[in-house]
């Protein structure tokens, strides 16, 4: 006898058990899908990055150009966009084979992340700090003042594998010592993957707060993402003719300065216009501001008209604030680089230096508590009394932020350094790249520089004396590599961060491609550095890392030791009090009135190199290019002016690549002046 079991209680009907068949069955075959596609794009990124991380160290080292060097690195642009070109006529013809805006979403992601590690943002510096002290003792003779107290895994042990690192393998030929850099490569990696680490969880600390409860700017990530949010859509950026038209302004400039250099008959042209108004202004106080320039670079233009006007104007504001005060000091009888006539002590340019770093304490100190009540939440979620899901701050970003500084305070300590230098080294510098980034994250800063740093600092608060001649050695190396924080990678995550949550990205495929990327640009980067090194010798390069930066922080450093030792200095302690309560009457202005309109951020780098000599006066006219539009033709014409703007960055990207990549091929250097 048949038994149905369509009424039986709980039985589900065979038609309905049938539906939910095939649908569980179209579900694992677009899980399926997924998992093809995510691999892909991840793959075809590292792919991507170690093939940027060729070009931009040929580039660098033999020609001296830096295509990775800036917040929005020019070769991850151009990659991007040769993806974007070799995958438009893919989606018409092969749509299986041709990439999904996620996919493309991800790869970007990849190449920007990772795209400055291989330059002086972190490998060039690194292999450098693996043998610099062993070959430099001749052009810098204070290194020998670190004998004895550097750990030999932090070294090249084989004298002559660094001798030939510099001057090249001989004519007969040889192989790589692949072998002698090993251990000392893989030591100084560690301390940089921990950093690393720690930056990013700091960056995601601060991810759904600045994206989005306060949606900050970040103009950044403006051109990436026009390019992928009208990928393949009825009117997208690359239909726009004022896209092409703004492009055609930086590329002008570029073509015709290497074309130039080629064929001297042509005209002359730069990638950035300079006036050096200083050079006019001989008698004092005036002739502090010397050094004074207008620089006009489009791609700066471009960025500046999407800011927002109070950030744009702290940029420019400052800077010519900061002029203005070495004119007064000049006034009162001192020489802005050492001092007054007969007077110790007092240094106008460390006083300014040191009351940014005060202004920097501050806002970095505003934001984190800012944030504190959702880190407070995350740690409630590890202790178990919260949900972890959904937080704004992920528990697992807590903990790797605890035990990558735990790591590498005890990186540090196995290389002779004292725990308590290291730690205030590691707070200086998050407290710099906290405040400097909202600056990048807001502002879009596109090179990142500041005069403090901190090694100096820590000189200024503790003196020389109360630090042993091991952390001495270490705090060296360390402000080789981070000093600066010009290259943060916590730059590059809070703006992926938000690249991320636009593009819909934010999953395993994402992270998963963000980690691949970091180590395939460092391991690639390694490898082409060595490379070439000992097939040309790395004292002809152009690169500063190599030539003379790690050497010469060395130098300084040892230089601090062979002289007397050195209490704290009040001066440091003075500035940056100094410092810190400009900020807080800042920020205090910004918060209270409407009217004030200025934003704190820009008094931190107003003293910056890059700010005197490439930013400020770019800053000025694309501020004052989108107040004037906004003002008469309104937020329609401002709008609709966009194109034009996003292509002046397009525009530069696109076109100093292409003259680095013909450099290479040709083997010929072309316009010097070109980033």
């Amino acid at each position: 006898m048949t038994t149905s079991t369509e009424n039986l209680p709980g039985a589900v009907p065979a038609g309905a058990a049938a539906a939910r068949t095939e649908t569980a069955t179209v579900a694992r075959q677009r899980a399926r899908r997924g998992t093809l596609r995510g691999l892909r794009a991840v793959l075809l990124g590292a792919v991507l990055v170690v093939l940027l991380s060729a070009l931009s160290l040929h580039s660098n080292l033999r020609y001296g150009r830096y295509l990775t060097a800036a917040s929005l690195p020019n070769g991850a642009t151009f990659m991007f966009v040769l993806v974007l070109l070799a995958n438009a006529p893919l989606t018409r013809l092969f749509p299986r084979f041709a990439l999904s805006v996620g996919e493309l979403a991800i790869v970007f992601s990849m190449l920007f992340v990772s795209a400055a590690l291989p330059q002086a943002s972190v490998a060039e510096t690194l292999v450098t700090l693996s043998a610099a002290p062993a070959y430099f003792p001749r052009a810098a003779p204070h290194i020998g003042a670190f004998d004895g107290k550097v750990p030999p895994w932090l070294l090249v042990q084989d004298a002559e594998a660094v001798r030939q690192f510099y001057q090249g393998l001989p004519l007969a030929g040889g192989d790589v010592p692949w072998a002698a850099w090993a251990v000392p490569v893989a030591a100084w990696s560690g301390f940089v993957l921990l950093l690393l680490l720690a930056l990013y969880c700091l960056s995601r600390a601060f991810t759904h707060r600045w994206v989005r409860e306060e949606r900050v700017a970040f103009p950044l990530m403006e051109l990436p993402l026009e390019l992928l949010r009208g990928y393949g859509s009825p009117a997208p950026l690359w239909r726009n003719r004022l896209m092409y038209l703004g492009a055609a302004v930086p590329t002008a400039m570029i073509v015709l300065g290497q074309m130039h250099t080629y064929y001297p008959s042509l005209p002359e042209s730069q990638q950035i216009l300079t006036i050096k108004v200083g050079e006019w202004l001989h008698n004092p106080p005036l002739s502090a501001a010397s050094l004074f320039q207008i620089s006009v670079w489009p791609l700066v233009i471009g960025i500046s008209y999407l800011l927002n006007s109070e950030v744009a104007v702290s940029i420019w504001l400052f800077h010519l604030l900061f002029w203005a005060q070495l004119i007064f000091w000049t006034a009162l009888g001192y020489d802005p680089q050492e001092g007054a006539a007969g007077a110790r002590g007092f240094q106008p340019m460390e006083w300014i230096r040191d009351a940014e770093f005060g202004g920097a304490l501050v806002l970095s100190a505003v934001l984190l508590l800012s944030i504190r009540g959702d880190v407070r939440r995350a740690i409630r979620a590890l202790l178990g009394r919260e949900r972890a899901e959904g937080l704004p701050v992920p528990p697992w970003a807590v903990v790797g932020f605890a035990l990558a500084n735990a790591g590498m305070l005890l990186w540090g300590r196995a290389a002779g350094a004292n725990v308590l230098v290291v730690g205030a080294f590691l707070l200086f510098l998050y407290a710099i790249v906290v405040a400097l980034g909202r600056m990048v994250a807001a502002g879009g800063l596109y090179l990142v520089d500041n005069g403090y740093a901190p090694q100096s600092l820590l000189y200024g608060l503790a003196g020389t004396g109360a630090i042993d001649k091991g952390s001495h050695y270490l705090l060296a190396g360390q402000e080789a590599l981070f000093g600066r924080a010009d290259m943060s990678f916590f730059y590059f995550a809070t703006n992926d961060s938000k690249f991320a949550h636009d593009m819909g990205t934010e999953n395993r495929w994402h992270a998963a491609g963000v980690v691949l990327a970091v180590l395939a640009a460092l391991v690639s980067a390694y490898g082409f550095i060595l490379f070439w090194s000992y097939q040309y010798g790395a004292a002809t390069f152009r690169a500063w890392p190599l030539s003379w930066r790690v050497p010469q922080m060395y130098d300084q450093t040892a230089a601090f030791l062979n002289a007397v030792s050195r209490g704290p200095d009040p001066w440091t302690y003075a500035g940056i009090g100094a410092g810190m309560l400009i900020a807080l009457f800042l920020v205090y202005m910004n918060r209270t009135y409407l009217w004030w309109g200025i934003s704190p951020f820009g008094f931190v780098v107003a003293s910056s190199w890059n700010i005197a000599n490439q930013i400020w006066s770019s800053v000025f006219l694309g501020w004052l290019f989108a107040s004037l539009i906004r003002r008469y033709g309104g937020l329609r014409l401002y709008a609709a002016g966009r194109p034009f703007f996003l292509g002046l960055i397009l525009g530069d990207a696109v076109s100093v690549c292409a003259m680095a990549l013909l450099e290479s091929l040709l083997g010929v250097r072309g316009d010097p002046r070109a980033r």
